[in-house]
């Protein structure tokens, strides 16, 4: 069905508390430093054989791989090698062609050792109906790969606490799910703040990477805004120059905050912040590579 080559992925083995990853890497068609040029493939193809019937072809389920191949010194072997043997839950984060953003969840099997110069692959593959789970959220084969790196999730109520869109989580406040509108309610009363945030773990290196929110209303008493911020470990060491855009008092626009993220980056937080007994509805966020926005998602 399809098949793309990515520029760039990272791998990160992430943490139960904030702090250093317990594995990062990266991959790239260039491997800034060093020798390990690499070819990231993701391809998305039928399952088992199609059903015909009336003539038609009926897919029941498609494979989801991310295939890397390349050129690995014995040290990233290794590394590789004890996340495939212990079966690690892994996050992969990626940039593709046309502003494609990778987000994927998995483990990774090993391919063969080729040579003596370590020609070597290694994959994660996953079998999935395709399209999002009704319940929880999230895109079936656990991957997202479009304009939109906020599109693993489906923008809709998630199961795990009820009032919160599906993939996000928050500090404080109260949340609801406006199910007519597809909207996001977010309050505090008596409470000095709150936050409500994603996280993405991207290659990042010097690209601008833009967060949107479209604001539905706003009733601001103490201070609200949107963030884009970038971390060179998991949400401890901020690096770089994040970004925030106010919210206004009766704010119904679509916000927008930028910044260039350094290569020493190895996570992105968005987050909405609310202030003491402010009020705000908004939906449809979206990370993006390109200004303009464009909610989309990982229909596939």
């Amino acid at each position: 069905m399809s098949r793309s080559q990515l520029e760039k992925i990272s791998i990160a083995d992430v943490p139960s508390g904030a702090g250093a990853f317990d594995y990062y890497n990266t991959f790239s068609v260039v491997q800034e430093g060093s020798d390990e040029a690499s070819r990231q493939v993701l391809s998305i193809e039928p399952a088992s054989s199609p059903i015909i019937e009336d003539g038609q072809t009926l897919i029941t389920s498609k494979n989801y791989d991310l295939t890397v191949s390349g050129l690995f010194k014995a040290s990233t072997i290794s590394g590789l090698q004890g996340l495939a043997d212990a079966r690690t839950e892994v996050v992969f984060g990626g940039f593709g062609l046309g502003g494609q953003i990778l987000q994927m969840d998995g483990s990774l099997n090993l391919g063969q050792v080729f040579t003596e110069t370590a020609s070597f692959r290694f994959n994660s593959p996953r079998e999935a109906k395709g399209g999002y789970d009704t319940t929880t959220g999230k895109h079936t084969s656990e991957m997202c790969y479009s304009t939109n790196g906020l599109a693993q999730y489906k923008w809709q109520e998630g199961s795990v606490t009820t009032g919160l869109a599906a993939g996000w989580e928050k500090t404080a406040g109260t949340v609801t799910w406006d199910s007519g509108n597809g909207e996001q309610d977010f309050t505090t009363t008596a409470v000095a703040g709150a936050t409500m945030y994603r996280d993405l773990f991207l290659p990042c290196d010097g690209r601008t990477v833009y967060f949107n929110v479209d604001m539905t209303a706003a009733s601001i008493t103490t201070g609200s805004n949107i963030k884009i911020e970038a971390f060179s470990d998991f949400a401890d060491t901020a690096t770089g120059t994040a970004d925030t855009t106010t919210i206004t008092n009766g704010e119904t626009d679509t916000l927008q905050a930028s910044m260039v993220v350094p290569s020493t980056a190895k996570m992105i937080r968005v987050s909405i912040n609310i202030g003491e007994n402010d009020d705000i509805s908004f939906k449809n966020p979206t990370v993006q590579l390109n200004s303009t926005y464009d909610f989309v998602e990982f229909n596939t």
